[in-house]
């Protein structure tokens, strides 16, 4: 077993420093793979291959083997196999004592040696997979996907919704740091996130995490009927405060969590993740710090077709609202407009929402209807002055700031 080479040395030593005897230890072919005396690494050691054939403890004294040194040697078992031997040298009824007890050490490192491989292993698939599905756009790559859910574990035919998690102002952490259990490093931040993500998140066998990259991660969830969709959102707002207050805590960072809509199969989770971008896109784009975002169809079609439309009708609009443009208190008027049809053209609702007077937002929007010739009044003419605003609000936003 690879993990045993890679820890055989470190363990020899450190052994051997506390029990004051020399140790040996070889693989499974009988080679020595760490030892106190560096001067036997690679040596065939043929005693070893008689302790894994009888899966228990041999004595070794040097006048029966010639040139190999007496002491006590024992299997180191993994699953009910011999991964190798460990030998310490001296007399057997001196150093006996003591190798099961070491026996049993090694066999617990390399246990956790090898949950940790295995975790890596899980967590790289589980990341391929996840970035086969958000750059999912034909089905020819179907076959391929439902492969790697039957290798994960996962049932691809049933409902789910995407969570996508944006992690504000990322850490100068080391990307390349060779220290994985350094806390500046990028692995370790990557681990700890996810190993918390899982607390918090995970609830069942089906639930899926992975970083998308340094900012981001995706969860997708099960959902199998409209009850439990409900539940899962309302429940997201607890979860972003457990997952802030961790965040702050530890790397001084925030989150924003935006959910997608229910689909189903694997073109369902690349649509399902899709539409939570575009709601933690339009979110980001109105909220003042980290929140909640939850897709619906309708708003983020409406809020995402002055960006569909094209260049020439985009300028036919703005041409409509130049004059307003140009007043000086065009943001503060195109603010009260947007709010005016935000409450259905309803001055009481907007003036309540607004914290102003009804008699302020009928003077504001006088203000536009002089400035534009509209009237605010007549749902078309409201129509076209909240699509103008609107691309001109996205115009403006796309121009680079003067330094």
């Amino acid at each position: 077993m690879k993990i045993l080479e890679h820890i055989a040395q470190d363990i020899a030593e450190k052994t051997s420093a506390v029990l004051g005897y020399p140790i040996s230890i070889t693989d499974n072919e009988g080679y020595i793979i760490g030892s106190t005396d560096k001067e036997r690494l690679g040596l065939f050691h043929r005693p070893s291959l008689d302790v894994i054939r009888k899966k228990g403890l041999i004595h070794c004294r040097g006048e029966q083997f010639g040139q190999v040194l007496p002491g006590s040697s024992v299997p180191i078992m993994i699953n009910n196999k011999a991964i190798g031997v460990l030998g310490i040298i001296g007399q057997p009824e001196e150093v006996e004592k003591y190798v099961h007890l070491v026996k049993n050490q090694v066999e617990m490192m390399c246990q956790d040696a090898f949950h940790k491989e295995m975790k890596e292993l899980e967590t790289k698939m589980v990341e391929v997979f996840i970035q086969q599905i958000i750059h999912y756009d034909t089905d020819e790559q179907d076959e391929r996907i439902i492969q790697y859910a039957k290798t994960l574990g996962y049932d691809q035919e049933i409902c789910r919704t995407c969570i996508l998690i944006d992690i504000h102002r990322p850490l100068p952490i080391r990307t390349g740091s060779s220290e994985s259990n350094d806390s500046h490093s990028l692995p370790y931040f990557q681990r700890d996130l996810l190993d918390y993500l899982h607390l918090i998140f995970r609830d069942s066998k089906e639930d899926i995490l992975s970083f998308i990259n340094i900012e981001q991660l995706m969860i997708v969830k099960p959902a199998a009927t409209e009850q439990a969709y409900a539940a899962l959102v309302s429940s997201l707002e607890q979860q972003l405060h457990k997952l802030n207050s961790f965040l702050q805590a530890k790397y001084h960072l925030s989150a924003s969590l935006a959910i997608g809509d229910v689909q189903k199969g694997i073109s369902g989770i690349a649509e399902s993740f899709r539409n939570a971008e575009k709601a933690m896109s339009l979110g980001k784009g109105t909220a003042n710090g980290p929140g909640v975002f939850i897709y619906d169809e309708k708003q983020a079609a409406f809020q995402l077709l002055p960006k569909e439309m094209t260049p020439e009708l985009q300028r036919k609009l703005i041409n409509i609202i130049q004059p307003l443009t140009h007043l000086d208190s065009y943001e503060v008027l195109a603010a009260t407009f947007l709010s005016y049809c935000t409450h259905n053209l309803n001055l009481s609702e907007a003036a309540r929402n607004m914290f102003i007077h009804r008699n302020t937002i009928i003077y504001r929007l006088e203000k536009i209807n002089e400035a534009t010739g509209l009237d605010t009044g007549s749902f078309q003419d409201c129509l076209l002055l909240y699509m103008a605003i609107r691309c001109y609000e996205e115009k403006k936003e796309g121009i680079p700031r003067s330094k």
